[in-house]
């Protein structure tokens, strides 16, 4: 069994609806059954594609957002899960990014199966993984213009594991 790295990028993608701050999400099948994500997939490195426009192209491809600003950088999430051949170590760099589009279409061939906005609190709540919970709450202060904040716990899987562990964001 083997090791594989993989980078990725991906997006919150945020739109603002009286007065309340929207975040599209992605649901997808894990092993655990249905859960929210973020959009996110591969940068095309043998293009030598930059991460935020991989990240970009990932959400316009995923949730079907063809209106996006990239605004900032939020951070990187690193984690490890055991594929079918070999052990991968994903990184993940997350941007915002604003759109005043409402329709979302989830890509059915990368196995997204729904997509929705919701109030970016709700979306915190929804979200599978305590990495993409905190890249969304960096989101919202950003946002709203609020100081970053700190994460005192370790970062681990909402749901006590078995999908990979997540282990730290960067920014």
């Amino acid at each position: 069994m083997g090791v594989r790295k993989e980078l990725s990028a991906g997006g919150v993608v945020a739109r603002q609806e009286d007065g309340v701050w929207l975040v599209a999400l992605l649901m997808t099948e894990h092993k655990r059954g249905k859960v929210w994500v973020l959009p996110k997939g591969h940068v095309e490195l043998d293009i030598k594609e930059r991460v935020s426009d991989a990240a970009k192209r990932e959400v316009e491809e995923e949730a079907g957002i063809s209106d996006l600003a990239v605004k900032n950088q939020l951070g990187v999430t690193r984690f490890r899960f055991q594929a079918e051949t070999a052990v991968v170590h994903k990184t993940v760099h997350y941007f915002l990014m604003t759109t005043n589009q409402k329709q979302l279409t989830p890509q059915a061939d990368e196995g997204l199966i729904d997509a929705a906005w919701f109030p970016i609190g709700e979306a915190i709540k929804q979200l599978e993984y305590d990495t993409d919970q905190d890249i969304v709450q960096r989101a919202w202060d950003v946002l709203e213009g609020r100081p970053r904040q700190r994460r005192r716990k370790p970062p681990t899987s909402r749901n006590g594991g078995g999908g990979g562990r997540q282990v730290r964001i960067r920014t």
